[in-house]
């Protein structure tokens, strides 16, 4: 048995014919969905790129806290309390180093009033690359939550504080953390 092809043929006479193509209205239609679709974007970009500096000047800020809390936790435990009231605005508030000059490789050298000065300057330096962004500064605070019997402080609460402002609005980050003296 022979099988016998059947091609399609139009249909004659009905006044149907084929067209290819789009029609004016079609794509009309689809120009303006198109436009649509890119104006939604297009309105989405200046408040993603807002999003994004503020977000990039939170990361700015909370790179320069953790800097200050490890340079605070690399000072002997007996001396971190001297960083209570360090204000970058105010170097009256920097602890001095002792002994001055430090020993070198010694591990009780206290070095609070290099590493506040170092801090401010980062600040001042780190902070107002981005646009908007003017006024930072750091505080930090450190408080005894913990004592051993005989009185002695045996844990501190280490708080650091990097302000700024961004677009006329102040902005803060605040980084805690725990130091031992165990």
């Amino acid at each position: 048995m022979r099988t016998q092809r059947v091609h399609p043929r139009p249909c004659r006479g009905s006044g149907a014919r084929q067209e290819t193509g789009f029609t004016l209205i079609e794509v009309l239609i689809a120009a303006g969905i198109l436009l649509v679709a890119l104006l939604g974007i297009a309105s989405a970009l200046p408040s993603a790129n807002i999003s994004l500096q503020h977000s990039g000047q939170i990361s700015k800020a909370v790179s320069l806290a953790q800097e200050m809390i490890e340079m605070v936790k690399n000072d002997p435990f007996s001396q971190v309390s001297l960083y209570d009231g360090v204000d970058t605005r105010t170097t009256t508030t920097f602890p001095a180093d002792y002994p001055s000059p430090p020993i070198p490789g010694d591990a009780g050298n206290f070095m609070g009033g290099t590493n506040a000065t170092k801090w401010a300057s980062d600040i001042a330096h780190y902070l107002p690359t981005g646009s908007g962004i003017s006024n930072g500064y750091g505080t930090i605070s450190v408080v005894t939550v913990a004592t051993d019997p005989g009185g002695n402080p045996i844990l501190r609460k280490i708080s650091v504080t990097v302000f700024w402002t961004d677009s006329g609005r102040p902005q803060r980050v605040l980084l805690e953390t725990l130091a031992s003296a165990i």
